[in-house]
């Protein structure tokens, strides 16, 4: 997931490096699940997934080539996703840059991970917004 602006400041300038070690320590793949980084596939059943067809892949590009769409929204357009893995913090605090609290995941695998996290982020906004006082 990209860096939030306002978390910027709190990552190390050598980031770009730390992160490639962390890609290349996962092997490019997803740490959750095992799926290869930048692949394009469908998901069907849980943990379960297709590339597409030659047929497919033949219509996906005919539509970057003519039909005046860029490839991502080619391949939404046909039902299909492109893997992007990226690093993430275990804990949550961006200035921990140990190995072991660093993962490479997948959308999905991160999204998973971070459910309760986020879950108790907003039930906090939420009960620190209802404390205001409207005056």
């Amino acid at each position: 997931m990209p860096i939030k602006p306002e978390n910027k400041s709190l990552y190390p300038p050598d980031w770009p490096e730390i992160r490639i070690r962390i890609r290349n320590r996962a092997g490019n793949r997803c740490e959750g699940c095992g799926i290869a980084n930048h692949l394009v596939i469908k998901r069907l059943v849980e943990n379960s997934y297709r590339t597409p067809s030659s047929q497919e892949w033949d219509m996906i590009h005919c539509k970057v080539r003519y039909g005046g769409y860029n490839f991502t929204s080619s391949i939404k357009l046909h039902g299909f996703i492109r893997i992007v893995c990226t690093v993430a913090h275990r804990d949550h605090d961006p200035t921990n840059n140990s190995d072991d609290n660093l993962a490479f995941w997948c959308q999905r695998c991160h999204n998973r991970y971070d459910r309760a996290h986020r879950n108790q982020t907003i039930s906090d906004s939420k009960v620190k917004n209802q404390l205001k006082l409207q005056i």
